[in-house]
């Protein structure tokens, strides 16, 4: 595979944040926080919650331990275990989704830059760059160049510890008339597949409710299923950038619509599920 092919692979967004941190089951972790309202979980219940998900414990205890070197959680000694909070981005994504996404601004311009070169030889870097870019929600707006709406240099240096031994990673500003921006934006960012997905997520959300209009009770199966049925509309509403501004966005964007299906989703089947999480959290002595 080409540099080119390779960058826009790893960093458009196509195989989402789950697949950049390496592996499917990524997005189950935050989705269980997300169910039980808590930025922090102990590690016994977590993994009792993964298996009702479908994962065996060593390879609940394997994705944990996975993505704490990855820096998405973190962990604290409680006793002979753990307690496990969201971390770094994963966290920021936690709050974005609890609390509503702030308005953007309008267009000023200017994206914020990334100018990265870096040799085959230090691959190793250029993938914890490509990494940290897209859970930064970074775009790709050509071989080499990333982009992003907001300044968050902050996420990607937290993750890469400083320049690499060879070649460069420079930030600046990309300045754009909104038309071209807009274009721009709509490759970075592959808004007409995320268009495509938001729709369909939307009509399987609000046909389930219409199709269950009573829930079922509470229990790991009513757990595993309510993860089936939000599948990756949760994960896909944080790939458009935080701050993208409306005049770069499609026509009828259908993000707003998706989020209050997720809202009539979740007030729906909630309850019964939030109900079961809060009892094995409280069956682990937390």
């Amino acid at each position: 595979m080409s540099e080119s092919a390779t960058d826009r692979q790893s960093l458009t967004g196509r195989q989402g944040s789950a697949s950049v941190s390496r592996g499917a089951n990524v997005p189950l972790v935050p989705f269980l926080y997300g169910v039980a309202g808590r930025e922090e979980l102990p590690g016994v219940a977590l993994v009792r919650l993964l298996a009702d998900l479908g994962l065996t414990p060593a390879a609940a205890r394997s994705l944990i331990a996975r993505m704490r070197r990855d820096g998405l959680i973190a962990a604290t000694p409680r006793g002979r275990g753990a307690d496990y909070r969201l971390a770094g981005t994963f966290l920021e994504s936690f709050r974005q989704v609890r609390h509503g996404r702030p308005e953007p601004p309008s267009w000023d311009g200017f994206f914020h830059a990334v100018f990265y070169t870096v040799p085959e030889a230090r691959r190793a870097y250029r993938d914890r760059l490509r990494r940290a870019a897209s859970l930064a929600r970074y775009g790709l707006m050509q071989p080499g160049v990333l982009i992003s709406p907001a300044d968050r240099r902050d996420h990607l240096l937290a993750e890469l510890g400083g320049p690499p031994e060879e070649g460069t990673v420079y930030f600046g500003r990309v300045e754009l008339p909104t038309a071209d921006a807009a274009e721009v934006a709509h490759r970075a960012w592959d808004l007409a597949e995320l268009d495509r997905r938001y729709r369909e997520h939307t009509a399987r959300l609000t046909a389930a409710v219409a199709a269950q209009p009573v829930p079922p009770g509470p229990g790991a199966a009513a757990l595993a299923a309510y993860a089936r049925l939000f599948g990756g509309s949760l994960t896909d509403t944080l790939r458009t950038p935080p701050g993208l501004p409306p005049e770069l966005l499609p026509d009828d964007w259908p993000l707003p619509a998706l989020l209050a299906a997720v809202g009539r989703t979740y007030a729906h089947f909630g309850p019964p599920v939030i109900a079961y999480v809060e009892e094995v959290i409280s069956e682990s002595g937390a």
